[in-house]
């Protein structure tokens, strides 16, 4: 192989591999929106609305709806990233949520929010 075959081929496997790990754009522009908590258990069962704030990057989901399942208020917050891993944007507290193997539902794991559906999902 030539060196110049395989520099290109060295740039175009690295362009493909950057562009499959890439995160998405944040489908939800700055704003104020109404979340749905659901159950990754009962996923067809209602939950609440959550009052939502999505700024520079973070978001943050409150229960203005009822008490009966969550307390009244902040129910939680933290920044948005994209989980490559589980091909979810998760709600991350610090450096290490990034890397976590298990996310969402029912794990120890960042909770999942479906930005496009405006879903938080609890256990």
């Amino acid at each position: 192989m030539t060196p110049t075959l395989t520099h290109t081929l060295l740039l175009l496997t690295s362009l493909t591999l950057g562009t499959a790990y890439a995160a998405p754009e944040l489908p939800l522009a700055d704003g104020q929106y109404v979340f749905q908590q659901r159950y990754a258990e009962h996923p067809q069962m209602q939950g609440i609305n959550l009052d939502t704030e999505i700024k520079q990057g973070r978001i943050s989901l409150t229960n203005n709806d009822s008490d009966g399942v969550f307390p009244l208020g902040l129910i939680d917050e933290g920044e948005l990233y994209w989980h490559a891993r589980s091909g979810h944007w998760i709600i991350i507290y610090e450096p290490k949520d990034k890397e976590a193997k298990d996310v969402g539902g029912c794990s120890d794991g960042p909770a999942v929010v479906d930005l496009e559906n405006k879903i938080y999902w609890t256990c």
